[in-house]
């Protein structure tokens, strides 16, 4: 037996020895041609053989080759392939692959991947793309611009947020928006807007605004569950990964770049106004009144106003024509960026600064924005470890000039000027006649200038926000990752409303108008503060014709939140805006929350021959804001897809030249919010029998107390859970110079989170739980083509197309079937509907007979009401992007068109239009004696029976106020608009200026642009109105119910200068 094993043992020495006798191990490095930085995880693997290895942290690489071998091929994502001699001691340079640099994708928890590998859909844009919209968020220059993906900017003010949904609204209670994920670490984008968008709103914007433009290198969207499910019980809704740049070895020069520029701002979309009736009411004039219902003007001199030191005055009575576009300025921001980088082969650093300074087209500085940034990040390496971090810091101060139907907002006081008063002679606030007191009318406005100059609404923020990083190479095949992350946030909110009642005390307007304005004083300090950290265990291997790559690891989340608002009233100092300024005390409101998330997750990649790819993802979260038992829930998610074309002959894929099929499966969570587990103690109250409620502290006699809050938690609350299948196709032909990506997904969001009223005899008037379910599913298309590509010119066309099907499957038995997101208390409101799309519309509409013909009140002519009915939703048919760009040597010409078709929201601007006559649609008839068109009158028999005659009754001049008021043949629906519209989102013209001619001059790169952002609207001809983008209700499910007298929006163009030293 020990023979045996001896010989056994003999043969497979010498066995062995021949082998190594037949290989010969070689070694090189591999380095990037763009920063001279060694290209980590390169693929090298010995030609003809399934022999393979990956580079490491230095670039280096070691493999053994057999002697018959001649060649290594070389390759990373986003470079071109090399085929070297098999020797030792080389060093191989990656040139940038031009064709396919936009194919690198950086993934769940920073991981890079070749666009071809990944089994779902997501989209990358590279930074410049970001960077020549010169705007100063990172999110509104991408509108119209990615498939699957809904990016809005709920105001046109400086610095207001954007919306971003990403393959439809999800959640009826949760957050719609997406996660963002900056270098690796999450960024708190919670927006600050108004929750009273109807009296006072504003929108001051999110977090996503802190980072600078110029900085980001690279940005992926993940739209998928599949795509997200790493990122769990967070990431329901999207996930927003953004790269920023990093220091890179400088060949020439001193790796300084600078960017500057100057952009003006004018209206681009206000009201159709008529110009032929001015002041009054029921067709006769009067001298104060906020509506133009008066006779049709003739141009003679006419008294207006109030009644001064015993003077009036006195004006023609014409129209003017363009009294509000007369009052807004033309807007200008200017901005300055300079950032400074380099590397070395251990090192890399990159120190930036940003400044913008932009005063908005409303007169004065009352909607200002002030951004400042400051940011550095660097790595240094240690033999197999790696050092890397970043520090960023974010200042803004916004002024905002509120919104709503308020006495003192600004536009809603322009929009009730009669269309024959001069809005910019009222700027003179020196002059008796433009002051509260004694302005032209007490009906529920304000003089405009007089709110700019005298009212407070501003916010002011720092933030900080970074990571540490630690990555640690080991065994050749593994790497260790620790990073901590860390953002961190002040918010400071002033409003100021001056003492009105005691300023003009006496005055005509006094009692109607001013009587009740006691002045305010508001201050809000919100804090938030979100430590992150991961450890992660990474493995990567060729192993013959496989590559398998394997994670593991721990996320640990803290979010904590602070809100501390005071208030008071009856200044004693009239325009002082000071909490100290009342003899009332403070009222005070105080909240803190704190929430912990942990999760397990953990990825397996393979792939075969670059054709075959297979990833399998998990996480397991458990979550503080869930019940003790009950917070563990698991995310997991598939993916696979398939390179046809690797299967074809050369000839075919000269015509087909690449081809890939694709499917993923996920699941994602949307967390609960802190505390509805249990019932939580608020400050008592008592109602007295429905008239009233007294609520403590009572202040005058010093007693205060506390009671269990009035809505019951819930023991088996879990997160909202979403469920999605896709697939997609992905081709290109001709040599990629037509390609199309093709996606459908199936989305089901299941356990909506609500609080469901209660009997009130029961102590509770509300219990959190689970119910509900909504599904969207839909198709997404993106078709490149480049119909002409010389030597100097080059022509490229990108279009993208969006349908997405949104449905309400089910809702919680209590509810009967329908729950509303928003509206007004017996009126108009956007509901969920079982069976019907997420955010439908029910109105008021006319009675019709069976023939379609609307029914009136035979004594007035006015259309009689008929129950609410749902008059539309507020999703878009479809949207379509159309992006062009040409290029000759240095120069470029680039144009991006947004269309968005179908869809409603409610448009107060329409509203109030009707309400005071200045429409253009109110001079039907010339406002003379009309009958409804196509109107009958209902006659009951008194058997019950009923039956219609033609109409005869015309309305009057009184009932001419009254049907437009009400809304004309529609009633109440017909405020609620369409908002389609076609939109030239951007414009750029670029030249970069020949290298050629800068070879004397201390400069490395030197471009001139000129660029404009929403240049132009078109809105169907029933839209005379408003910009249908806006809203007053913030970023989220509720902003999508409309406006109410939102300031205009606005279109945006100058000149940027971009320097390399």
């Amino acid at each position: 037996m020990m023979k045996r094993l001896t010989c056994i043992l003999l043969f497979l020495f010498m066995g062995i020895s021949m082998v190594i006798a037949q290989n010969t191990r070689v070694s090189g490095t591999v380095t990037s041609a763009d920063d001279g930085l060694p290209v980590i995880g390169a693929s090298v693997v010995v030609k003809g053989t399934t022999l393979g290895t990956v580079t490491d942290m230095d670039g280096k690489y070691s493999i053994e080759v057999p002697s018959n071998a001649k060649l290594l091929k070389i390759s990373y994502v986003g470079m071109k392939a090399q085929e070297v001699a098999a020797k030792t001691g080389l060093r191989v340079v990656l040139e940038s692959d031009a064709e396919n640099l936009d194919e690198v994708v950086v993934t769940a928890m920073g991981i890079k991947r070749s666009e071809k590998s990944i089994g779902y859909s997501a989209t990358s844009v590279g930074g410049e793309t970001i960077s020549n919209k010169r705007t100063t968020d990172v999110m509104s220059g991408l509108a119209g611009k990615v498939a699957g993906v809904q990016i809005s900017t709920t105001s046109s003010d400086p610095g207001a947020s954007n919306s971003v949904v990403i393959r439809g609204v999800s959640s009826l209670s949760g957050s719609n928006q997406p996660l963002y994920i900056i270098d690796g670490v999450p960024l708190n984008n919670t927006a600050t807007y108004s929750s009273d968008g109807l009296n006072n709103g504003y929108d001051f914007g999110s977090g996503s605004n802190a980072v600078n433009p110029d900085d980001v290198e690279n940005m992926t969207i993940l739209k998928g569950a599949a795509a997200t499910a790493l990122y769990g019980s967070r990431a329901a809704s999207g996930v927003i990964m953004i790269t920023t740049k990093s220091g890179k070895i400088q060949k020439k020069g001193l790796g300084v770049e600078y960017n500057g520029g100057l952009q003006w701002e004018t209206l681009l979309r206000i009201p159709e106004l008529q110009n032929e009736f001015g002041m009054g009411w029921y067709g006769d004039k009067t001298m104060i009144e906020n509506g133009s219902w008066g006779p049709r003007m003739d141009g003679s001199m006419q008294l207006w106003g109030n009644v001064y030191d015993n003077s009036q005055k006195l004006k023609p009575y014409s129209a003017m024509e363009d009294n509000v576009k007369d009052f807004f300025d033309t807007g200008v921001r200017y901005n300055n960026s300079v950032s400074f980088n380099g590397a070395t082969d251990k090192s890399t650093y990159f120190v930036s600064f940003s400044q913008v300074s932009d005063d908005g087209m409303i007169p004065t500085n009352a909607d200002s924005y002030n951004k400042y940034t400051f940011s550095t990040r660097g790595s240094h390496k240690v033999g197999h470890l790696t050092f890397s971090s970043s520090v960023n810091y974010a200042y803004q101060k916004n002024k905002f000039v509120s919104t709503g139907q308020g006495k003192t907002t600004m536009y809603n006081s322009i929009m009730q000027t009669p269309r024959d008063i001069s809005i910019i002679s009222l700027k003179d606030l020196d002059d008796p006649f433009n002051s509260p007191g004694y302005y032209y009318t007490p009906y529920g406005v304000t003089n405009p200038y007089y709110v700019l100059n005298n009212f407070q609404n501003q916010y002011e923020s720092e933030r900080f926000y970074g990571k540490f990083q630690m990555d640690y190479d080991f065994l050749k095949y593994f790497k260790f990752t620790y990073r901590f992350g860390l953002d961190t946030s002040t918010g400071h909110h002033n409003t100021g409303d001056p003492n009105l009642s005691a300023m003009y005390a006496g005055t005509p307007d006094w009692a109607d108008a001013l009587k009740s304005l006691t002045g305010s004083v508001t201050q809000q300090t919100t804090r938030r503060r979100e430590i992150n950290q991961d450890v992660l265990l990474n493995f990567e291997m060729p192993i013959s014709d496989f590559n398998i790559n394997a994670l593991v690891g721990f996320n640990g989340n803290e979010r904590q939140t602070s809100y501390l608002y005071s208030a008071v009233s009856n200044l004693t100092i009239p325009t002082w805006f000071d909490l100290s300024n009342s003899a009332d005390k403070p009222s005070v409101d105080q909240h803190k929350q704190l929430r912990r998330l942990m999760g397990a997750l953990g990825q397996f990649e393979a792939s075969w021959r670059d054709m075959a790819y297979l990833t399998v993802t998990a996480r397991n979260d458990w979550s503080s804001t869930l019940p003790k038992g009950n917070r563990s829930f698991f995310y997991p998610g598939f993916t696979g897809s398939f390179i046809f074309t690797e299967l074809l002959n050369d000839n075919l894929k000269e015509i087909i030249s690449f081809g890939k099929v694709r499917a993923a499966w996920g699941k994602t969570g949307n967390d609960a919010t802190p505390y509805m587990v249990s019932s939580v103690y608020a400050q008592g109250s008592a109602n007295s029998s429905g008239w009233n409620t007294s609520s403590f502290p009572f202040t005058k006699v010093g007693v205060n107390a506390f009671s269990v809050g009035n809505v019951i938690g819930s023991n088996t609350l879990s997160p909202e859970m979403t469920t999605e299948t896709e697939f997609g196709v992905n081709m290109a032909f001709l040599k990629n110079r037509i390609s199309f990506d093709a996606s459908f997904y199936n989305r089901n969001s299941d356990k909506q989170i609500f609080s469901l009223n209660m009997d009130p005899a029961s102590g509770y008037t509300a219990q959190n739980m689970n119910l509900g379910k909504i599904r969207n599913k839909g198709i997404e298309l993106l078709v490149n083509v480049t119909p002409v590509k010389l030597k100097d010119f080059s022509w490229d066309v990108s279009w993208n197309f969006t349908k997405n099907w949104s449905k309400v499957i089910s809702l919680p038995e209590e509810l009967g079937g329908i729950t509303s997101i928003y509206g007004f208390s017996g009126g108009t409101q956007m509901y969920a509907i079982v069976g019907q799309p997420v955010g439908v519309f029910k109105a008021v509409v006319p009675e019709y007979d069976p023939n379609g013909n609307i029914v009136v009140n035979s004594s007035t002519g006015l259309p009689v009401e008929a129950a609410e009915q749902i008059v539309g939703s507020m999703n878009f048919k479809y949207q379509m992007g159309f992006s062009t760009t040409f290029k000759y040597k240095g120069i470029s010409l680039t144009a991006d068109l947004d269309v968005r078709h179908g869809g409603k929201m409610f448009s107060r601007t329409k509203n109030i239009e009707y309400f005071t006559g200045n429409a253009i649609q109110t001079t039907y008839n010339d406002r003379n004696p009309f009958i409804v068109p196509h109107s009958v009158n209902k006659i009951t028999g008194a058997d019950g029976s009923v039956s219609y005659v033609e109409n005869t009754t015309a309305l009057n001049a009184t009932n001419i106020y009254n049907y437009w008021n009400n809304g004309g043949s529609d009633l109440a629906s017909a405020f609620l608009i369409n908002k389609s519209y076609v939109k030239l989102r951007s414009v750029v013209l670029g030249w970069d200026v020949p290298t050629k001619w800068l070879t004397k001059t201390p400069f490395q790169g030197l471009k001139v642009s000129a660029f404009g952002n929403n240049l132009f609207v078109w809105t169907p001809k029933s839209n005379t109105f408003v910009d249908p983008e806006l809203t007053s209700f913030g970023n989220d499910l509720e902003g999508n119910f409309g406006e109410y007298s939102a300031n205009p929006s606005s279109r945006k163009f100058g000149f940027n200068l971009m320097v390399k030293f």
